[in-house]
Order: C-alpha cells, then structure tokens, then sequence
C-alpha cells in the first residue's frame, strides 16, 4: 500500500480558455464572400418588357411667372402689364391648360393691397395653381 503518497498523474489537464483562432478565421472568411458576393445581388433583375402603343406623359410645363416690383408695376414672364391685359392674357392659357402653374414674385416692400389685387386678377382668368415665391431667409 502507498500510505502519504499523492497522485502524481501526468496526464493532461483539460484547457480552461476557449480557442478564438478559428472562429475568427470562419468569421473573416465569411466577411470576405459577403463583400464580393453584395454586388451580385444588387443588379438589376433583366426583363423584356411588353410593347404598347400608348402616348407618352406630358412633361410638367414650367410655370408661368407674374411678378410686381416696388413701383407697384405687373410683369407677365419680362413683359409689363396692365391689370386688364394679365387678365386677358392668362384666360385663354387657362383654359386651354387646366393645370397651368403660376408663380408669383412680389416685392416685400409691396402693400398687402396692391398684391390681393393681382391675386384676384390671376383668379379671375382661371387660374387654380398658383404658387408664392420667397427667398430663404439668412441666418445672422
């Protein structure tokens, strides 16, 4: 019998640290055909599209531009204008586009007045899209 003695195995002892190495490895790979691989899933997917004989959609036109200066004067695009001559020039515009565009540009010095009155006339000749122009203001 072997009273006092200790085991004095030599066997190995089991580790007590995970080893990374490969699943880093696995991880890189992986990283890797993902990165070549993206590209391939993001092309268009090619199809022969069918034939019709339809007509093409009308290009929004650009709008129209009624603008009033300082001087309380009406300019229709560049050219100036009396009230009754806005009115007589956008009727027909209007009427034969429905969704004609107006854009107005007024002075900020303009009274109130004086640009209900050109609103009323651009109205008056049947015009239903009308936009107000502004400019940013600027921070200080």
């Amino acid at each position: 019998m072997a009273f006092g003695q200790l085991d004095r195995d030599n066997s190995p002892q089991p580790l007590h640290e995970i080893n990374v190495t490969p699943l880093v490895d696995v991880l890189l790979v992986l990283l890797v055909v993902f990165i070549i691989a993206a590209p391939l899933f993001s092309h268009k997917i090619k199809i022969a599209l069918p034939k019709a004989d339809a007509p093409k959609v009308a290009q929004p036109q650009k709008p129209l531009i009624v603008s009033l200066d300082v001087n309380n004067q009406i300019f229709l695009d560049q050219e100036m204008m009396t009230p009754e001559r806005l009115q007589s020039r956008l009727t027909p515009l209007a009427n034969a586009n429905p969704q004609l565009a107006v854009e107005l540009r007024a002075a900020g010095e303009l009274r109130y007045q004086h640009v209900i009155r050109v609103i009323a006339t651009i109205q008056k000749a049947g015009v239903t899209k009308l936009a107000f122009v502004t400019e940013p203001a600027t921070k200080k």
